[in-house]
């Protein structure tokens, strides 16, 4: 059952502003991707990026242009107050949203690179779907040279700098390409809710980093008090947020070369609807002799 409602007449204008505002939204995202934990590789470069100002301070800009152009997009909007309120607080806390989401931007309407306003349903949906197909299939397949990076330069690359970096930024690419798609899909389907519960490997996948992340900082947060129990706990817990990641996106690699034969995928949904046929008819036996067994 579709969530969405039937979207008023198309927008017009807005390229260049729309345009821009991804670029910075896009722009705030990769920042955080570049300071999450992605494995052992590249605790140097994060942490210098961390502790460094002139970073922090891109961040706090790209931030404050954000909201900024939440703030100017209340006047230009043609929807109800509580609704551009609503986008701004969303844009202003989580501002890779602005991606998707803005307080000038019509209700059920969709502004896409090189596509313009789209409304959100089930044909946007497929269409972009099968735009980012082939790009997803390649970024997914990264994976491969960063497992490889890692069994030749060990669990750490301790004793490889540069191929530390490579495999940090080669796993940040990755994890911003799956959260922007993610984004827009989310954004495209008709049911917000059943596209995260069919597509919740990809949701793993985003979040796993930022979990990861949390804990780490939340170690250091009481490293004075329990500094080596801590910090090695939080070490092997990010080592064991790592491997879930990978195998998130190998399961996912997977499915996505599935989709892309069409005569394989095919027999795997055949292979999956036998399944749920059998269940059924098991059910069905099951039902009957629980009725059989009721007093008429």
């Amino acid at each position: 059952m579709s969530t969405t409602t039937s979207p008023g007449p198309t927008p017009q204008g807005g390229t260049l502003r729309h345009g821009l505002m991804l670029v910075v939204a896009l722009a705030f995202l990769t920042a955080i991707g570049l300071v999450l934990p992605h494995g052992d590789s590249g605790e140097a470069f994060r942490d210098a990026l961390l502790t460094h100002a002139l970073f922090r301070q891109v961040v706090i800009a790209l931030w404050a242009i954000v909201i900024v152009e939440g703030l100017l997009g209340l006047f230009v909007s043609q929807d109800d107050w509580p609704a551009r309120l609503k986008r701004l607080l969303v844009t202003s806390l989580l501002p890779p949203l602005r991606m998707v989401i803005a307080t000038s931007k019509p209700h059920g309407w969709l502004w896409l690179p090189g596509a313009g306003w789209k409304p959100a349903g089930e044909e946007t949906s497929e269409k972009l779907e099968q735009k980012l197909a082939l790009p997803m299939v390649i970024l997914t397949l990264l994976v491969l040279p960063v497992l490889g990076a890692e069994l030749t330069g060990g669990e750490t690359l301790e004793n490889h700098p540069r191929m530390a970096l490579a495999t940090h930024l080669t796993t940040c690419v990755i994890w911003v390409g799956f959260t922007v798609e993610f984004l827009w899909m989310v954004a495209a389907a008709p049911s917000k809710l059943t596209y995260c519960l069919k597509n919740w490997i990809n949701l793993v996948i985003i979040l796993l980093p930022l979990v990861a992340f949390l804990r780490i900082l939340s170690a250091f947060r009481f490293a004075r008090m329990f500094r080596a129990g801590k910090l090695l706990r939080a070490y092997r817990l990010r080592g064991l947020w790592t491997r879930l990641w990978r195998l998130a996106l190998l399961f996912n690699l997977l499915e996505r070369l599935q989709k892309r034969d069409p005569a394989k995928y095919c027999a795997v949904l055949e292979k999956k609807i036998a399944n749920l046929e059998e269940d059924l008819a098991e059910l069905r036996t099951k039902l009957a002799e629980q009725r059989g067994k009721t007093p008429g």
